[in-house]
């Protein structure tokens, strides 16, 4: 009478099988959270982006794109310009893309706007990971910058 089943050693090489695929798809796993982290923050700079060629545009039609010192009129009154685009200030950016203070934070880190997650670590330099940044256009006819960093 024979019993129809596995051997011991058709199980052990099962075994090895499901470790060595689990211990190549565990990593990609858990890095789905900075995935999802960066994502959140492409779309902060993509709201930022738009909210800046906005700004842009009303400042071409005023005629005000090449002074460094300028305003355009805003839903909620005047905007602070510079050679067309919006100042690296943190009150005008919050008035302009209205993040939820629940989720996001400003900073003011080296000249630049700074928005990071609330619930990451303080940002110290533009360079740390998991934040977007804009750099306001240094001279008429040049463009801010937006920059991301990604999170790890």
């Amino acid at each position: 009478m024979y019993f129809k089943g596995f051997t011991l050693i058709e199980l052990v090489v099962v075994i090895v099988i499901l470790g060595i695929l689990a211990a190549t798809a565990a990593p990609k796993f858990i890095n789905l959270n900075a995935d999802a982290q960066t994502a959140t923050l492409q779309g902060v700079m993509a709201a930022m982006q738009g909210a800046a060629a906005r700004v842009y545009s009303k400042s071409l039609v005023k005629g005000n794109q090449n002074i460094a010192d300028g305003t355009i009129t805003h839903t909620d009154g005047e905007l602070a310009i510079t050679y067309g685009y919006p100042k690296a200030d943190i009150v005008e950016w919050q008035r302009l893309i209205g993040l939820d203070a629940a989720n996001f934070k400003y900073l003011l880190l080296a000249g630049t706007v700074t928005i990071y997650l609330a619930d990451a670590t303080r940002p110290s330099n533009i360079t740390d990971a998991c934040l977007v940044y804009y750099a306001k256009p240094t001279a008429a006819g040049s463009a801010p910058s937006f920059i991301l960093n990604e999170c790890v």
